[in-house]
């Protein structure tokens, strides 16, 4: 085999691994973002928790116990302390999103490489293929000049 089929071929090869490698790398990104569903569930609590907390300011001093006993609370301090609670849970749910969303990115910026590599080497492989094509014909015509 020549040298240039040679090169030609690993030219192909190369792109086929670059698009079956963007293939699995395309499959991992539509993988389920569990991250999500946790920070917009703190979220809601944590909301909750905040308005429980500025509208008891309102509510008469005879009638809290009765609203925090509706919320599964005893007090004012143990509302404070669900508070606080809800809001690190919250920040370890917006960091671990963070986190996955960094990793998507490193993933996305894998896939558009091995895609852009996919396409300038089969770019490659076509023009290579053309011009022994090419080449292959002007030496039929060179060796048949009055065939036609």
């Amino acid at each position: 085999m020549k040298a240039s089929h040679t090169a030609t071929l690993a030219l192909l090869s190369v792109s086929a691994i670059c698009s079956t490698s963007a293939i699995t790398i395309a499959a991992r990104q539509f993988t389920i973002e569990r991250s999500a569903a946790r920070v917009v569930a703190d979220s809601t609590v944590a909301a909750r928790l905040q308005g429980l907390s500025d509208a008891i300011d309102f509510v008469p001093a005879n009638q809290r116990s009765e609203l925090l006993s509706k919320y599964g609370l005893k007090d004012e301090p143990a509302l404070a302390a669900a508070w606080s609670v809800q809001r690190r849970e919250l920040d370890a749910a917006a960091k671990s999103r963070a986190e996955e969303l960094a990793a998507n990115d490193k993933r996305l910026t894998g896939l558009l490489a091995a895609c852009s590599l996919s396409a300038i080497v089969a770019m490659m492989a076509a023009v290579t293929l053309y011009d022994m094509l090419a080449a292959a014909d002007r030496r039929t015509r060179e060796l048949q000049p009055f065939a036609q």
